[in-house]
């Protein structure tokens, strides 16, 4: 099923954080998101046994070598377009690409160009229109996204201090050692001297002239200020949704050193335990797919705000607290009706920062979606996105605790 392009804001959003894009065709009839798109069933694929040199040689998991051959007669003109994306954000930058920050922007670049060529309001694509140039650029920067994320990612939160980027025979080093060539259900299809090449042009080793755009690019008469501001929004929503799941997932309430029996402690803890793992066992999407391998490769828990909330004793109205206590009272009713308010004043300090991420990420998401709006061309939002949103794109979030539906 193709998704309608999206036309206001919260369909922007779910748009670029579903990647809807996966389900369009290119012209040759092969979905942009090849394997993660429900089309790619209905298209003939041969899949074979890897034959590459390293972690992926022979894998279990197959290689699509249908795509690859599809990319082939593009190879040249994909990495032209891969050296002139790096150029455009050098320019615009006044940089280098010498971070895996860098990168991953780069890389970024060339995964929302679909987006933007489908959003547009002016002479937009729709599916079977995506040229094969771009829906191979599209594949090579996917392929790339996480291993540069995760890569900014550590950078981030690593021991303060930023490692150059490594050569490319360093840089495929990386990703046979961190097994980022094997996807859930394939390995990747490109050669080590494809991804190398890729890795230079991105990198900034082969300059390109100004006007090297291939036709099959320019002839889509590509507005590309207000693509910039596109792709630079949709990589900050993309950065500010992974960093929000990340947070909220730490912030487990526990019942500690109160003047509670302990049995009565321990039946509430048991609760508050058993409804925050249901909570995280129903989240899905790509955003927590991504979130939580980001967890996984950094290794250690987000830093807190560096300015805690002020936290107001009892919980406050429209507080995660206020909802968690409500449920509390009809869950564990007869503990609650006589330590409401020293439970409640817990769980006020405890879920004060999730308040607080949840309304600092509701902030950034309204105003990126604002500028992506915006640069599409679509009138600018008339009301504010709400946790709702958040809730449509994780599945479940902790604003979602005494929903009775799970």
């Amino acid at each position: 099923m193709v998704h309608a392009a999206a036309r206001d804001a919260f369909q922007v959003f779910d748009w670029i954080m579903s990647r809807h894009v996966h389900e369009y065709l290119d012209v040759a009839g092969r979905p942009v998101g090849e394997g993660r798109a429900a089309a790619f069933k209905n298209v003939h694929t041969e899949m074979q046994s890897c034959p590459y040199a390293g972690s992926r040689y022979h894998h279990s998991k197959p290689m699509n070598v249908t795509a690859l051959r599809q990319m082939m007669p593009a190879w040249d003109k994909v990495v032209t377009m891969l050296s002139w994306l790096s150029q455009r954000y050098r320019v615009r930058y006044e940089k280098e690409i010498t971070t895996y920050e860098d990168l991953s922007l780069v890389t970024s670049a060339g995964v929302f160009l679909v987006d933007f060529l489908v959003l547009r309001q002016q002479k937009p694509l729709g599916s079977n229109e995506i040229p094969v140039l771009i829906s191979s650029l599209y594949k090579v920067c996917l392929g790339f996204q996480l291993a540069t994320y995760l890569g900014s990612m550590q950078e981030r939160f690593g021991e303060g201090t930023t490692t150059p980027l490594p050569n490319p025979a360093g840089f495929y080093d990386y990703l046979e050692s961190r097994e980022l060539l094997i996807g859930e259900a394939e390995v990747c299809s490109g050669s080590a001297a494809m991804i190398i090449q890729a890795y230079d042009a991105m990198t900034g080793r082969h300059e390109v002239a100004p006007d090297a755009l291939p036709h099959e690019c320019t002839r889509l008469e590509i507005n590309w200020e207000n693509y910039d501001l596109f792709t630079h929004h949709c990589s900050n929503l993309w950065n500010d949704m992974v960093l929000y799941v990340m947070e909220a997932s730490q912030l487990c309430p526990e019942l500690t050193e109160l003047p509670l029996p302990p049995d009565v402690q321990q039946r509430l803890n048991a609760s508050l335990k058993q409804r925050w793992t249901q909570l995280l066992a129903g989240q899905r999407g790509l955003v927590v797919d991504i979130a939580r391998s980001t967890q996984e490769a950094c290794g250690h828990a987000l830093a807190p705000h560096s300015e805690p909330p002020t936290v107001v004793p009892g919980p406050q109205p429209n507080s995660l607290a206020t909802t968690v206590v409500s449920w509390l009272g009809n869950t564990d009713g007869a503990d609650m009706k006589t330590y409401a308010p020293i439970v409640a004043n817990a769980l006020q300090a405890q879920l004060a920062p999730y308040d607080l991420c949840e309304s600092t990420v509701l902030v950034a998401v309204n105003e990126h979606l604002r500028f992506l709006t915006q640069s599409v061309g679509l009138p600018s939002p008339t009301s504010a996105l709400t946790a709702a949103a958040l809730s449509h794109v994780c599945g479940r979030t902790p604003r979602d605790w005494a929903d009775p539906s799970w």
